[in-house]
């Protein structure tokens, strides 16, 4: 086996990220949880996060979807129990493409046995003075200040990894965006070249997908180099009955050209994790560590250096250089990030069940139990002279059963056109739908209720106070506004209510010759006028407004109440 010796990477840390002048200090905790959900912390630092991105750690419970796992808590201050709150963790997962050398994307899913689990937990350092975790019995009370002093003790405490961070030119407001950070292992320091050219390679094949294209400028694509000792990724070699990771009884293992083959790498890339040959995984702790350099990230991407197919999901997800396992990214930030279900039938044992019928949990957006055609979620959807439910071979979308493991009961919107069902396919409608809801609604991070049309903070004059407008002069009020890379906004000012003739861009000139009436509400008004959405699934989710209050005075007036005769 080879030896690790990561940590004499981990010298210096290079944050180039600048912080504003809101900056907040905030812990930033790496946790490991064992399967008797033991939580032990394992790197401890402090960072300043934007103020709007410490609701990372401040959001109420939250609630996991059946691939995850939520890890509750209590924060405490000066003895108050502050509530429970709680961080979801995606469960590891392994999907990949049946035969992607020959172009056979349906997809093989595979049954991963439960491991340690990492997360991390972001809480501002004047908010909280103790967690407590509730997963185990008696809980699990952590005293942060003891925490941080003795942080040099801690497993991952020899210092932090050096990443080197890159963030895009068009890179916009971190409280205001979807954050993906994307680090490589496997290259050494003469490889950072090779590094931008594979992470460039999976943000156009990320950005090339509807509606991950189209809502590009929602997002900042942040990277992160770190240089391995060596290239590539162990690949232990094939072993029958083999129960542990020196060795691979995966009968896919045989044919591998690189087994036996192991490299020292910074977050030890290695495949047939769980005894699964395409399962690429990495030390999500160390990884986690890592990234305390760019900490406002909502999700991580790890790019492995090794050609041979392979990846995983879960909380981190993983790809291989090979030209077709970017696909397995796409497909499980589908899991990840907007929450949706596997619309294949293949067996998963145990999986929870769901139900849009009876009263257990709701099942994910893209499926159903639901046969009612007016009751389906995504009935809007629907294609005109489909039948309902929908045989095989109808295109468009319509209620094809097969979906989320099961064969019969349980229905699909579209008929193996959906990257969701197949690899290398675009996602359907209702999928793509529900990524643009998700990017508005939130909880995913940060910002925690969703992004925002008008730029928090933009506002010019600022809305927290009523304006004191003298009559006679001209008042310009704007924002900036977050266009949609594609897609259109429709902007509307209103005055006490009433929409302005032509007054339909992001700044406007007031202008009243008297001080009657003395009051208005000025209010601008933005809506993404999307076809991703369906207009009975947006309620206001698509709405965004601001309002300023103004009071209207005479010039006279002005004088005398600054104080001038």
């Amino acid at each position: 086996m080879k030896s690790r010796h990561w940590m004499t990477a981990f010298a210096m840390l290079a944050v180039l990220v600048s912080t504003s002048a809101l900056a907040v200090p905030t812990r930033y905790i790496v946790f490991t949880m064992d399967l008797d959900d033991r939580v032990q912390p394992v790197f401890y630092t402090e960072v300043d996060l934007e103020q709007p991105a410490i609701a990372h750690s401040n959001a109420a419970v939250a609630t996991a979807s059946a691939h995850e796992e939520s890890v509750a808590y209590h924060a405490w201050r000066h003895g108050t129990d502050l509530g429970e709150r709680s961080v979801t963790v995606p469960n590891l997962r392994g999907e990949f493409a049946h035969d992607p050398e020959h172009g056979d994307g349906s997809i093989d899913a595979v049954a991963v046995a439960k491991a340690e689990r990492s997360f991390v937990v972001r809480i501002p350092v004047a908010d909280a003075d103790a967690l407590e975790f509730t997963q185990t019995s008696g809980g699990q009370r952590i005293d942060l200040d003891v925490l941080a002093a003795s942080a040099r003790t801690l497993s991952l405490a020899a210092s932090i990894p050096e990443l080197q961070i890159a963030r895009e030119p068009s890179s916009g407001n971190s409280a205001n965006r979807l954050d993906l950070l994307v680090v490589g292992d496997g290259y050494t320091s003469a490889q950072q070249s090779q590094f931008n050219t594979d992470a460039t390679v999976l943000h156009d094949s990320f950005f090339g997908l509807t509606p991950y294209h189209e809502y590009q400028s929602f997002v900042n694509w942040t990277t992160g180099f770190i240089a391995s000792a060596q290239s590539g990724a162990d690949h232990p070699p094939y072993q029958a009955g083999c129960t542990n990771s020196s060795c691979c009884s995966d009968n896919a293992a045989i044919a591998d050209p690189l087994a036996g083959h192991y490299v020292n790498t910074a977050f030890s890339a290695q495949f047939c994790t769980s005894q699964i040959q395409r399962l690429i995984t990495v030390n999500q702790s160390l990884v986690l560590a890592a990234a305390a350099a760019y900490p406002g990230w909502d999700k991580i991407f790890v790019v492995v250096n090794d050609t041979t197919y392979g990846g995983s999901g879960g909380n981190i997800s993983v790809t291989s250089t090979h030209a077709q396992a970017k696909q397995i990214i796409l497909h499980e930030f589908g899991h990840s990030f907007t929450h949706l279900a596997d619309e294949y039938s293949s067996a998963y044992p145990g999986f929870p069940a769901c139900s849009d019928i009876s009263g257990n949990a709701s099942c994910e957006p893209n499926v159903t139990n639901q046969t009612t055609a007016a009751q389906v979620k995504w009935a809007t959807w629907f294609t005109p002279g489909n039948p309902i439910p929908t045989p095989s071979g109808h295109a468009g979308v319509g209620l094809f059963q097969g979906a989320r493991y099961l064969t019969t009961g349980m229905y699909r919107p579209v008929d193996q056109q959906c990257l969701m069902q197949y690899l290398g396919k675009p996602f359907c409608p209702v999928c793509r739908q529900e990524y643009v809801r998700t990017l508005y609604r939130g909880g995913f991070g940060v910002p925690v209720n969703g992004i925002d049309l008008i730029e928090p903070g933009t506002e010019s004059p600022s809305t927290a106070l009523a304006i004191t407008y003298t009559a006679g002069t001209n008042q310009i009020f704007q924002a900036t506004l977050l266009q949609p890379t594609v897609g259109t906004l429709g902007v509307q000012w209103y005055l006490d209510g009433n929409p302005i003739n032509s007054a339909t861009s992001s700044s406007y000139t007031f202008h009243q010759a008297s001080a009657s009436p003395p009051t208005h509400t000025l209010e601008l008004r933005v809506k993404d006028l999307t076809t991703f959405v369906a207009p009975s699934m947006e309620g206001t989710l698509l709405d965004h407004k601001r309002t300023w209050v103004i009071h209207v005075v005479n010039a006279d007036d002005t004088i005398f109440k600054n104080g001038f005769d």
